[in-house]
């Protein structure tokens, strides 16, 4: 008797071990690439040439998907969902080791259109990535999941939901529109 309470309490441990694992791992199909590169550059600064370093660390990531038409088999096709891509740019000013300044670089697309979204003290600008011409500005709130959105052509809020960027406003007529900006796949 003692020994099929102890299996059965081994099994339960070992089931459970194992759903922990199978969690664990869902939580963690991402295919994440990190790239840094560093350069020197040489600046004239009041008269003297000044070294400074930039480096630029460029992060893709992107979900690792099976079709879901195909779940619970085991030779189910992959599907690639977007890539998101963010930039940190470090500056050092001066000859310590350490970086003076960071700012950081998120890309997102909209209709065929790819947008950077840059940070700035109150939030981030939205610009094309074309032409580099700012679109619209996204202020904190004090919600913070949510920014106060201004453009030139209208007012309204966004937020970032599954992977996107949702901008929602209201246009002359009253109705609200909705606009989702994807992660984009540089």
């Amino acid at each position: 008797m003692k020994f099929k309470i102890l299996a059965l309490a081994l099994v339960a441990f070992i089931g459970l071990q194992a759903q922990e694992k199978m969690e664990k791992t869902k939580k963690e199909n991402k295919d994440k690439m990190v790239v840094t590169k560093t350069k020197v550059i040489n600046v004239m600064e009041d008269g003297e040439m000044v070294q400074k370093k930039v480096m630029i660390k460029t992060t893709k990531e992107q979900d690792i998907k099976t079709d879901p038409n195909y779940e619970g088999t085991i030779d189910a096709p992959r599907v690639f969902p977007a890539t998101k891509v963010s930039k940190v740019i470090y500056i050092d000013n001066d000859e310590d080791p350490f970086y003076d300044s960071q700012s950081k670089l998120s890309f997102y697309q909209h209709n065929g259109k790819t947008y950077s979204f840059n940070p700035t003290d109150s939030g981030f600008e939205i610009l094309d990535k074309e032409t580099n011409q700012n679109l619209a500005n996204a202020r904190f709130s004090n919600n913070a999941d949510v920014y106060l959105l201004e453009t030139g052509e209208y007012s309204g809020i966004g937020y970032f939901r599954n992977g996107m960027f949702v901008i929602e406003y209201y246009d002359d007529k009253g109705t609200l529109i909705v606009k989702k900006f994807n992660d984009s796949k540089l």
